[in-house]
């Protein structure tokens, strides 16, 4: 497990924040407000996915304004409408007693846990390119698919996704493999922003399927 929180062994929290990124004038990276909370859905999909739970409630916190509930709601939306899944109930709350000069987020999931994150004679990928801030935008071919990752865990393919955030690569295989010598042909200290790439684990003989349905880059990853 990465970065989620289980509760009483059946339920798992997952958050992801986004600040400065928007449509203020102020804000350090412009993307619409959809956008923003699209990317942060994401994150907390895959850390749900990365948990072995999949959402079923979902909370909303928003400092950019009241204004912004509505693209924000959509952009939650679209990662769920993504994978064919209808987005669970949504609640929250807005900052409405000050006027905030740049823009904030924070989605939070909960979900419960549906399958089993043993990853024993599986070999390792990474899905996608580590990616931040106007990277994200100007190059979505590398930036790893929540639809492809999500039918490939359905299909049996994929037994761990570890979603790869700000600290890069490195720092998320050290977390994984610990002990271990570990190779791999990507910048290992960039950081990824919104897991725009991914770890995943692929049960043995089935390498050619993550290859057949994934269209973003691979790159295989050598542990010694």
């Amino acid at each position: 497990m990465r970065n989620a929180v289980i509760i009483d062994q059946q339920y798992v929290v997952t958050v992801d924040n986004s600040g400065c990124i928007g449509e203020k004038e102020l804000d350090a990276v412009k993307a619409s407000n959809e956008l923003t909370a699209y990317y942060s859905a994401r994150v907390g999909l895959l850390e749900q996915w990365c948990a072995g739970s999949h959402p079923t409630h979902l909370f909303l916190s928003n400092f950019t304004g009241e204004d912004a509930w509505k693209d924000y709601e959509r952009g939650i939306s679209k990662a769920l409408e993504e994978i064919g899944e209808k987005m669970p109930p949504l609640a929250g709350s807005t900052e409405s007693n000050f006027k905030s000069l740049q823009s904030g987020i924070s989605v939070m999931m909960v979900g419960k846990i549906l399958r089993d994150t043993s990853a024993e004679l599986c070999d390792w990928f990474v899905v996608g390119k580590p990616l931040v801030g106007q990277e994200v935008i100007e190059h979505k071919d590398d930036v790893v698919k929540l639809s492809e990752i999500y039918l490939l865990i359905k299909l049996g393919v994929l037994k761990r996704v570890w979603p790869v955030g700000s600290r890069g690569i490195g720092a998320e295989l050290s977390r994984l493999f610990n002990g271990f010598e570990v190779e791999c042909d990507l910048p290992l200290e960039k950081s990824s922003g919104p897991a725009t790439s991914v770890i995943v684990a692929v049960e043995k003989g089935k390498t050619e399927q993550l290859y057949e349905y994934i269209s973003a880059p691979i790159e295989p990853i050598k542990i010694r």
